[in-house]
């Protein structure tokens, strides 16, 4: 599942959670709802930092982690 998609479900499954408790749904099925949402939440969670459908080049020789957006000589030294 991609993360999006994922994103998406978990918001729609909390929208209707949050309807259901305002309008005051029966304690047992809203205590259902309460208890499955962590689970969701955490499978969410996986999802996203899991995601690898974009590609990223290796590392090359003497080379570290940094920013993509910014070259080198403009990080300067930390």
């Amino acid at each position: 599942m991609k993360a999006t998609t994922s994103v998406i479900i978990v918001t729609i499954f909390l929208t209707i959670y949050t309807i259901l408790f305002s309008i005051g749904l029966y304690i047992n099925v809203l205590s259902c709802l309460f208890l499955i949402s962590p689970i969701i939440l955490i499978g969410m969670v996986y999802t996203v930092l899991k995601e690898d459908s974009k590609e990223y080049s290796e590392l090359g020789e003497n080379e570290e982690w940094g920013y993509r957006d910014k070259k080198r000589e403009h990080l300067g030294m930390f």
